[in-house]
C-alpha cells in the first residue's frame, strides 16, 4: 500500500496516464470498477461505487485514484455523506492474466465521524509501459513486488 509520502508525491507531480495503443484515444484509458461498503460508525455505514481514474505509472507498475462521495445516510430530518479521495496500491497479477488493485482508507469527517474501508478493484487487463520508450506491450515482471525473487 502506498504511504502518505508516496501519495503526496503522486498528487504533486504531473500525471503520467497509461492508455491503450493510442495516447490520443481516450476510449482506451485503463480504469477499474469498484464497489465498497464502509465500516459501521455512529450506528450506520455507507457504500460507494464507481470507476477509478486512469492508470498512472508508478515504478514498474501503476496505480489509480478513487475520488467519490459515499451514499447518503438519512437520519431523522437531516442526513449526510462523506468524501473519499485515495490512491490504490500497485497492481496485483491474477492467474488469468488480468490484474486488480487493493485499496484502503478513511472517509472525510462529516456529522462528527468518519468511516474506514478496504477492498479490491474489479479486474483489468495487463498493460505494460517500457521505462525507456513508453511503448505498450505485455510483460511478465510488471506486477512483481521489489521483494519478489523474479522482480529484477
Amino acid at each position: 500500500m502506498l504511504n502518505d509520502e508516496e501519495r503526496k508525491y503522486m498528487m504533486d507531480h504531473e500525471d503520467k496516464y497509461i492508455t491503450g495503443n493510442n495516447e490520443d484515444n481516450m476510449d482506451n484509458v485503463h480504469v477499474h470498477v469498484y464497489t465498497t461498503e464502509t465500516d459501521v460508525s455512529d450506528d450506520h455505514q455507507h457504500m460507494f461505487l464507481g470507476v477509478t481514474g486512469p492508470a498512472r505509472v508508478e515504478g514498474r507498475s501503476h496505480v489509480h485514484q478513487i475520488r467519490t462521495r459515499t451514499s447518503f445516510a438519512a437520519e431523522n430530518s437531516r442526513g449526510h455523506w462523506h468524501w473519499v479521495d485515495i490512491m490504490t496500491d500497485r497492481a496485483v497479477a491474477m492467474p488469468d492474466g488480468s490484474h486488480t488493485h487493493y485499496y484502503e482508507g478513511r472517509t472525510s469527517m462529516n456529522d462528527g465521524h468518519c468511516h474506514n474501508f478496504s477492498d479490491v478493484t474489479g479486474l483489468g487487463p495487463n498493460i505494460c509501459v517500457d521505462e525507456d520508450d513508453e511503448d505498450k506491450k505485455p510483460c511478465k515482471y510488471k506486477y512483481k513486488r521489489p521483494d519478489d525473487e523474479e522482480y529484477n
